[in-house]
């Protein structure tokens, strides 16, 4: 009892981190999930839900339908996703206001481990043999660098924000926070829906009823959409992992402009390259050395997490 106790509450702490990614634009859930190694349990338990969970609820039971659904996991890990939106809903704009520097360095050092992490879980290039003169996994790499980039120069939308745009808002986003390296948060962001969503949250966690279509709206188009897209996915990486990944690695190196720390904000610029920049005299300026300590962090921490993966794995 204990040992699974414990399982349940490892599951809650990696909810949680997929929470902190998901609510913060520029990092993805889904990468969270791969690192702390139940990406793939949490596409077949979405995969596995459907209409039939009422019938066999009616006429098997609760407990039959809570271990043949692995509700058990789900709950755990939507428990500890929800904890973190709840948490830090009320502060993660203050949080990117005050403190941008250490916040955006963090999350590059994670995403940066992460890329390394994944091409470790991948097989070798063969050369060799590969019948469209490169290997089609670097093409599908090619493929999710250059549409990670191409999200970020769509500038974001400005238009009437209502409870049916809302549930296309949700639809869209849920879909990206599945995908490792697409930020379901940024999404919201280009949609225009960003704010709109985390003050929704907020007033309905105080019981606010003029926020509840809204928020039901979203959740709807969020539900559709893990359903439908979840299916995609488990099947692709079930049977095309090593193809899936590398169009998964792309997206997260394409999404690493978004994540560095030290932009220029400004509104017209050529190129995304062209809005970045490094501080002067580095070591010397107060802002590359937190950028630096800050970074580092973030890598150990996926130094550690491929660690503890590693170390479960060998126990198992």
């Amino acid at each position: 009892m204990k040992n699974y106790s414990f399982s349940k509450f490892n599951i809650f702490l990696k909810g949680m981190l997929m929470g902190i990614a998901d609510i913060v634009p520029g990092v993805s859930g889904g990468t969270i999930a791969i690192i702390t190694g139940i990406y793939k349990e949490f596409l077949n338990t979405l995969n596995k839900l459907d209409i039939r969970i009422f019938s066999n609820l009616k006429s098997k039971g609760l407990k039959f339908i809570w271990k043949s659904y692995n509700l058990g996991f789900l709950f755990s890990l939507i428990l500890g996703i929800m904890t973190s939106i709840i948490i830090l809903s009320n502060f993660i704009l203050l949080i990117i206001k005050i403190h941008p520097i250490a916040l955006w360095s963090l999350f590059f050092g994670f995403i940066l481990g992460s890329i390394i992490f994944l091409l470790k879980e991948t097989d070798k290039l063969n050369f060799k043999n590969s019948k469209f003169i490169i290997p089609s996994q670097l093409y599908l790499l090619f493929l999710g660098i250059f549409m990670a980039i191409y999200v970020q120069t769509i500038k974001p939308n400005e238009v009437d924000i209502n409870f049916v745009y809302l549930f296309f808002c949700g639809m869209i986003s849920i879909t990206a926070m599945l995908l490792p390296g697409i930020s379901g948060a940024y999404i919201l962001v280009l949609l225009g829906a960003y704010e709109t969503m985390l003050n929704t949250f907020k007033e309905v966690l105080k019981f606010n009823t003029d926020y509840f279509t809204n928020f039901i709206s979203f959740v709807f188009g969020a539900l559709i959409s893990v359903k439908l897209f979840s299916k995609f996915l488990s099947w692709s990486y079930e049977n095309h992992k090593n193809n899936t990944l590398y169009g998964l690695i792309g997206f997260m190196i394409g999404s690493l402009p978004s994540l560095w720390p030290w932009k220029k904000n400004l509104e017209k610029v050529d190129s995304i390259i062209e809005n970045l920049y490094i501080p002067n005299n580095y070591f010397n300026n107060s802002e590359f050395t937190q950028g630096l300590i800050f970074f580092s962090i973030g890598f150990l921490i996926v130094l550690c997490l491929e660690f503890y993966s590693k170390k479960n794995a060998i126990k198992k």
